[in-house]
C-alpha cells in the first residue's frame, strides 16, 4: 500500500477546476505579490508562486521586488494597490526585513480584507475564528483540503498541531474546529510533545527543525502532515518529519515535496478567484475535491 499523499495531484485536479469556473466568467483575477528584502526562502517562493499560478491558471499573477523599502513607503503602496480597482488580490510576503518586522501588524492590516487572499489581516483572522466565510490563509486551507481530498473524516479526530503562528497554527486550529476535530496546539514550550503527539489520530509538523519529529512521536496508524521545507547536508529535500522512518508506523504521510507546498500554492489561486468572485468559488472547491477523491481511489 502506498502511504504517500500526493498534493501534486490534488492540485492539479483543482487547478483544471478552478480555470474551467474562470473560463465562463468575464473578469479574471488579477494580482500582485510583494517582496522586500533579500530573505533568500521568500524569494524562492515569491518566484515559485507567480511561475505555478502564471503556468497552471488563467489568474494574472504579478511578483514586485524591492531590495529596500521604508515604512512610509510601504504604506503608500498598499493603499494604491487598495485604492486600483483593476487589482483584485494583494499579499506581502513574510518574514519582513528588520527595519519593517514591527510593523508587520499594522501594515498587514492596511490591506483591503476583500484583497486579503493570503488571509493574514485580522478581520480576515476574526471571521474564520467566528466561523464567517472569509479568504483562509493557505497553507492551513491546503492542509484541510488534501485531508478532505483523501477522504479522511476529522471529526472527533484528536489533532496535534506543532505550531501557533498566524499564518499555519492558529488558523489551522479553527480549520479543525469546523470540523469537529479536537486539535492541540504544540510549540516550543509545550512540555512531553512526544507523550502529547503519541495520542493523536492525526499530527501535523510545522516547527522548522529538520527531522526532528521521529517514529517515537506518532502512534501506530496516525496520519502525518510534515509542512517543514529543509535541505540536509547531503543537499537532499527533507521536512520536519524523519519520512523513512516515521513511514512505517503512519496510516498516511505527506513526503517533503510534492505534498503540502503545491496545495498551498494552489489555495493562493482559489483565493485569489474568490477575492473576486465570492463566496461561490467555494463550491468550486469542493467540486475539485470530489473529482479528486475519485482519482485517488483509483491509484
Amino acid at each position: 500500500m502506498n502511504k504517500k499523499i500526493n498534493g501534486l495531484l490534488v492540485s492539479n485536479v483543482l487547478y483544471e477546476e478552478l480555470n474551467k469556473y474562470l473560463l465562463k466568467k468575464d473578469a479574471l483575477p488579477r494580482v500582485v505579490d510583494l517582496s522586500i528584502g533579500n530573505d533568500f526562502g521568500g524569494q524562492m517562493y515569491a518566484k515559485m508562486k507567480e511561475k505555478k499560478i502564471t503556468n497552471n491558471t488563467l489568474i494574472d499573477f504579478t511578483s514586485i521586488h524591492f531590495e529596500k523599502m521604508q515604512k512610509e513607503e510601504l504604506e503608500e503602496y498598499i493603499k494604491r494597490i487598495n485604492e486600483d480597482d483593476t487589482i483584485t488580490g494583494m499579499m506581502i510576503q513574510l518574514p519582513l526585513p528588520d527595519n519593517l518586522k514591527q510593523e508587520e501588524r499594522n501594515l498587514l492590516d492596511m490591506i483591503d480584507p476583500r484583497k486579503d487572499i493570503d488571509g493574514l489581516t485580522s478581520i480576515s483572522a476574526g471571521k474564520l475564528n467566528s466561523n464567517i466565510s472569509t479568504l483562509i490563509p493557505c497553507t492551513p486551507l491546503g492542509i484541510e483540503t488534501l485531508l478532505k481530498a483523501y477522504d479522511i473524516s476529522l471529526e472527533g479526530k484528536k489533532v496535534a498541531i506543532i505550531n501557533r503562528s498566524n499564518i499555519v497554527g492558529k488558523p489551522l486550529m479553527h480549520l479543525m474546529l469546523r470540523n469537529n476535530a479536537t486539535p492541540i496546539i504544540c510549540h516550543s514550550k509545550t512540555k512531553n510533545l512526544k507523550e502529547t503527539t503519541k495520542e493523536c489520530d492525526i499530527v501535523i509538523a510545522a516547527l522548522n527543525k529538520q527531522e526532528f519529529i521521529t517514529a517515537d512521536y506518532i502512534k501506530e496508524g496516525a496520519i502525518v502532515i510534515d509542512v517543514g521545507v529543509h535541505k540536509n547536508k547531503a543537499g537532499k529535500t527533507v521536512g520536519d518529519v524523519s519520512f523513512d522512518e516515521v513511514y512505517e508506523k503512519a496510516s498516511l504521510i505527506t513526503p517533503p515535496t510534492k505534498s503540502v507546498g503545491p496545495m498551498t500554492i494552489c489555495m493562493l489561486a482559489y483565493n485569489a478567484a474568490k477575492s473576486l468572485h465570492g463566496q461561490e468559488v467555494d463550491e468550486i472547491l469542493q467540486n475539485g475535491i470530489e473529482k479528486a477523491k475519485k482519482l485517488i481511489k483509483t491509484q
